[in-house]
């Protein structure tokens, strides 16, 4: 999954499925993320994410929404799956005009390539 100006649309959704989304725009990179709050989010070590822009994400289904203030005093907030609990998407106030999907909950995650 590489940015391209006319992307094929993307999907992806939680572990139940009652959660989904799709994704119209390319990405825009792909990071793995250390700091604590994604420890926490992902339940490991790291929290690997893509980031899109915002307006090209769009989600139906229950999402529960979590807020917090980042070690770097950012506000950030993470959608989880109201019924099964997956991580969806996160945003933070350093960047509003971007919207991280967990890659996990990418449908075609195995295509994705995140670098160090």
């Amino acid at each position: 999954m590489k940015g391209n100006a006319t992307p094929d649309p993307q999907s992806g959704g939680c572990l139940c499925g009652k959660t989904r989304y799709t994704l119209t725009t390319a990405p825009e990179y792909a990071i793995r993320c250390y700091c604590r709050d994604c420890q926490h989010i992902s339940g490991g070590g790291h929290a690997p994410q893509v980031a899109f822009k915002r307006g090209g994400f769009a989600c139906s289904g229950p999402l529960k929404t979590y807020g917090l203030k980042s070690a770097a005093g950012n506000d950030v907030e993470v959608g989880f799956c109201f019924e099964c609990g997956s991580p969806i998407r996160k945003t933070t106030s350093l960047q509003p005009g971007i919207v991280y999907v967990l890659a996990g909950s990418l449908d075609n995650s195995g295509e994705l390539v995140i670098g160090n």
